[in-house]
C-alpha cells in the first residue's frame, strides 16, 4: 500500500515535471516571437519605405512620371500639339474672344500668356475684330518644324515653328495674313497642363495689321 502511495507521488512529480517544462517552452517561445514582431515593428516605424508618386492623365489612367529635364513627348506628338495651340491662338471672333482667348492661354505658361496677350494687345488685331465684327481663323500652310531641342534652364525644351495664314472676315470684309509663329515649348507639371508642356515664348514675325 505504502509503495503504491509511493508510486502515485512519483507519477504525479514526473506529471508536474513534465507539463512545467512544457509551459516554460511555450512561454520562451512566445517570447521569442514578441521579440521578433517588437523588431519587425521598430525597424518598419524607423525604416519606412520611400514614399511613391504617380501621375494621372487628363483621362485618369496612370502617366509615367518624367523629369522636367528630359522630354515626355515624342517629337511628333509635340508637334501636333504645337500645331493646335497654334490654331486655337488664332481662333476666335468679335463675340467669343474674351473666352476662345482664355482658352487659348492655357496652353502657356505663366510667362508665356503674359507675352501672348501683350503681343495680341500691341498687334490692334484685336480692337479691329471687335470693331469691324471680324471671324478670325487659322491654318497652318506647311509642316511643323523642330529648330531646336535640348536643355534650357535645367527644363527640356523644343523650339517649334510654324508658318500659318491667318484669316479675318466678316459679312462684307475678307482679308488675310501669312505668318511665321516661332515657339519656345517647355516641359511644365501635369497639374497645369495634362501634357505636361507649355508655351513660354510664342512670336509671330510678317503679317502686319489688319487692313480694309
Amino acid at each position: 500500500m505504502k509503495e503504491d502511495a509511493l508510486q502515485v507521488v512519483k507519477l504525479r512529480n514526473e506529471f508536474y515535471r513534465d507539463n512545467y517544462r512544457k509551459v516554460v517552452a511555450a512561454l520562451l517561445f512566445s517570447f521569442f516571437v514578441i521579440l521578433t514582431l517588437a523588431s519587425a515593428l521598430f525597424y518598419i516605424v524607423t525604416h519606412p519605405p520611400a514614399p511613391r508618386y504617380i501621375a494621372m492623365a487628363a483621362d485618369g489612367r496612370i502617366a509615367p512620371l518624367v523629369a522636367f529635364s528630359h522630354p515626355n513627348l515624342s517629337n511628333a506628338a509635340v508637334l501636333e500639339w504645337a500645331n493646335t495651340a497654334a490654331t486655337a491662338a488664332y481662333s476666335y471672333n468679335f463675340v467669343n474672344y474674351r473666352q476662345a482667348l482664355q482658352q487659348a492661354a492655357d496652353y502657356f505658361t505663366p510667362e508665356g500668356k503674359q507675352m501672348f496677350f501683350a503681343a495680341i494687345k500691341s498687334s490692334n488685331n484685336l480692337q479691329a475684330v471687335i470693331s469691324k465684327k471680324l471671324i478670325v481663323s487659322a491654318v497652318a500652310t506647311g509642316v511643323p518644324v523642330i529648330l531646336e531641342q535640348g536643355l534650357l534652364a535645367d527644363r527640356y525644351t523644343w523650339k517649334v515653328q510654324i508658318p500659318m495664314l491667318i484669316t479675318f472676315q466678316s459679312a462684307s470684309q475678307f482679308s488675310q495674313q501669312a505668318v511665321t509663329v516661332t515657339m519656345l515649348i517647355v516641359r511644365v507639371s501635369t497639374l497645369t497642363s495634362a501634357h505636361g508642356i507649355g508655351i513660354a515664348q510664342f512670336i509671330v514675325s510678317g503679317g502686319g495689321g489688319i487692313t480694309g
